[in-house]
């Protein structure tokens, strides 16, 4: 199947990737676009380099490396042989980097990387060999036909060739050939790809056809909402960073359950339709020739229901859940003995559960609290928290209920100091947004309970932790609530007497686990239990904080008044309200809201409307485990590392470490041999970002402390030259954590 070369007579040559001064519009895919290295007489000079500098375009575009550590890695052994196909291998740069990390981590892995175009494969065959990589000139249906199975299948700029029913073979062919996992990256069409790409590589590349035909290939690609309108179910989309794709599919252990693929006959699905077109320039995978399927019979249709509350397509019956341990597995009494046991149902800990679930692991929560604290607690929410909450499917009602923050202005004496922006693109995924915790917990706690009906316990607290051979068990007793200023408070009660806490646990019961995960906060019995010590790093500061009105002087901005007597934040939140934050000379645990309003118009003239809401005071205390691991028990969240919340970085690093922790929890669960190197690696990771938040709070907080005279002018200078570029992108790089 070729595209007609006629076409590509009548397509100019872009100047920066802009007809005029003004980009293309990109409203609608330009699906019948052609690139030039689609033409069977195209250059064959430009075309070597072209699959040349694959590899460059690759490594700045292309994403895979965080794809590797974060989706193929967990599932790999350093002792088993796991197999991966690259689908549309093109030049085979993509299928050659994942063979040399995963021999760098000194894990096995043999990758298998198919195109069905000469051209390609004569270029990757003509490359040095490596160890564990082979390519073939084939179809993925030839592999389907050879009754061929892997544990990963991927893809790369494979997706922006193909039609909707062109699509629908390409996953039809995925779901057959993937053992566990399904990885399609993809650009996604938008004005900011576009410009960006156009400009980043107008001076090179000149001897061949990577620019024109990147910025082809920029017009054919969908965007997020038209990928997540036409795939099946069990597909999930999700941006990993500015105009970058990836469809995901996760596949259930355990028996093969009918989906998709059982409804398409392989002789009828002919994904990669063997001919020398449809080349991705971005891709370095997908290369001449490589992603061009055969029409999918019209009878073949993929019923999809648009779920718009978190913006994925999802089933019209959710499938049945395949745990990774046999159903039914029971201890000795004849109870049943989960794959995880997460203690603590927080943000964290909920977000973890949910995650697990998502992978088909069988998973509970207990949780000291009979009913979710109301308090506001954390409200910021960084760009690579978005990602872990599309992952679990509730991002996008997150985002609905969220307030954007657009930037950040620092103040002091009543003048401005300098601006950061956030972001510079329209893509919500990459947002910095505030939503009180109480309302984020909400979301989490549906969401898991669509997912794991009955598994969230509440008025349950953790009483011992052992380890039993292969198991964890989890000493519980139920919790009795009794109210203190400011909130409630969690004795226990009826240990050993039988009695019964909400959820049907019994007080004195025995649970037991394969991995008991430790989310139980600050101070967290678990890790007590476990003989586990912090180490402190930096604390003392105090401050005081609350919730008033929004005045509207600041609309969608996080504000800093760096002052004399100490530094003021203030925050957007939804509902026309803000928070306030103050440092304090000392812990004023009795100040009102009142007393806080009258503190910020001493410091900086801003006169606050009055408040209902109560006001809050904290001290701030730094804390690192020694250990995240002891044998099957893991630490994660507050209970690993207590970061000082200014700057917001509390919850979102323990969400970080769910995003973490999920896949190498699967895969531990599945490979047992693999979980010390797999769990080890959680352990070191963690610290290290814990380590680097923590260097961040240390400094966020000594540029906030009281100063005087030429301190003060030292301080107001550095903040000055931190705002201007390039100071500025790295700053706010760093500020929504899209560096840990």
């Amino acid at each position: 199947m070729h595209f007609p070369s006629a076409r590509r007579s009548s397509r100019s040559r872009p100047f920066l990737g802009v007809s005029s001064l003004g980009v293309p519009s990109l409203r609608r895919r330009a699906s019948d676009a052609v690139e030039l290295m689609d033409d069977p007489d195209c250059d064959p000079v430009k075309l070597a380099s072209t699959y040349a500098n694959f590899r460059f375009v690759n490594g700045v575009v292309s994403g895979w490396r965080g794809m590797y550590r974060r989706d193929i890695r967990p599932l790999l052994s350093s002792t088993r042989e796991s197999t991966l196909l690259d689908v549309g291998c093109g030049g085979g740069d993509v299928a050659r980097a994942l063979a040399r990390w995963a021999a760098r981590d000194g894990l096995r892995l043999r990758i298998t990387a198919v195109d069905p175009d000469a051209r390609a494969h004569a270029y990757a065959m003509s490359l040095p060999p490596l160890p564990g990589l082979t390519f073939r000139r084939a179809l993925s249906s030839d592999l389907v036909a050879e009754r061929r199975r892997f544990d990963v299948v991927v893809s790369n700029h494979v997706l922006h060739h193909l039609t909707g029913e062109q699509l629908g073979g390409l996953l039809a062919d995925s779901e057959r050939l993937a053992a566990h996992r399904v990885l399609h990256a993809d650009i996604e069409r938008s004005r900011f790809a576009y410009l960006g790409f156009g400009l980043g590589t107008w001076p090179l590349f000149r001897r061949s056809f990577i620019r024109d035909d990147g910025l082809t290939s920029i017009r054919r690609s969908f965007t997020a909402a038209e990928l997540r309108e036409v795939v099946p179910p069990g597909w999930q989309v999700t941006r990993e960073h500015p105009s970058r794709l990836v469809l995901r599919r996760v596949v259930p252990t355990g028996p093969a359950s009918a989906g998709l693929a059982s409804a398409v006959s392989a002789s009828a699905v002919s994904v990669l339709a063997g001919t020398a077109s449809a080349v991705s320039v971005l891709a370095g995978t997908a290369s001449a020739g490589s992603v061009l399927a055969e029409t999918v019979p019209a009878s073949v249709s993929f019923p999809v229901k648009s779920d718009r509350r978190n913006g994925h397509s999802r089933p019209e019956r959710e499938p049945e859940r395949v745990h990774v341990h046999e159903r039914g597995q029971a201890n000795d009494s004849g109870a049943r003995v989960r794959d995880v046991i997460v203690v603590g149902g927080g943000p964290v800990g909920i977000l973890l559960a949910g995650l697990l679930a998502v992978r088909g692991v069988d998973v509970e929560v207990v949780e000291q609290r009979a009913k979710p604290s109301l308090r506001s607690r954390a409200i910021g929410i960084h760009p690579p928290s978005l990602r872990a909450l599309e992952q679990l499917g509730v991002a996008e009602e997150v985002l609905a209920r969220a307030v954007r923050i657009r930037g950040g202005v620092v103040r002091s004496d009543g003048r401005t100091l300098g601006r950061l922006a956030f972001t510079e693109t329209v893509d919500r995924m990459q947002s910095v947004i505030s939503l009180p915790q109480f309302e984020t917990e909400a979301v989490l706690r549906a969401r898991f309970a669509e997912l794991a009906p009955g598994r969230l316990r509440g008025g349950v607290t953790v009483t011992g932790v052992s380890e039993r051979g292969g198991r964890v068990a989890v000493e519980t007793a139920k919790t009795v609530e009794t109210a203190k200023p400011g909130g409630t408070h969690g004795t226990v009660e009826g240990i050993g007497t039988g009695g019964t806490g909400e959820g049907g646990v019994s007080a004195g019961e025995t649970l037991e686990a394969r991995y008991v995960v430790a989310a139980d906060g600050a101070r967290s019995l678990v890790r007590d239990l476990l003989g586990i010590r912090c180490t402190a790093r930096t604390g003392g500061e105090t401050y005081l904080m609350s919730d008033y009105p929004d005045t509207g002087e600041h609309l969608g901005e996080a504000v800093l008044f760096f002052e004399r007597g100490g530094v003021v934040e203030s925050f957007p939140l939804p509902g026309g309200r803000r928070r306030w934050v103050a440092m304090t000379p000392t812990l004023q645990a009795d100040a009102t809201s009142d007393d806080l309003a009258a503190l910020i118009r001493a410091r900086t003239g801003t006169q606050l409307p009055p408040t209902t809401a109560e006001a809050s005071a904290f001290s701030v205390q730094q804390r690192l485990a020694t250990r995240l691991v002891a044998g099957r028990v893991v630490l994660i969240g507050d209970a690993a590392h207590q970061i000082s919340p200014i700057g917001g970085q509390g919850m979102n690093l323990g969400w970080l470490d769910a995003l973490q922790l999920a896949p190498a929890l699967e895969r531990a669960l599945r490979d047992p041999e693999a979980a010390s190197g797999v769990l080890g690696d959680y352990d070191r990771r963690r610290r290290r970002s814990a380590r680097m938040a923590a260097r961040q709070a240390d400094f966020n907080m000594a540029m906030g402390g009281p100063v005087q005279g030429l301190r003060l002018r030292a301080r107001n200078g550095l903040v000055r030259a931190l705002a201007a570029p390039p100071a500025s992108a790295v700053l706010a790089r760093a500020f929504t954590m899209r560096w840990l």
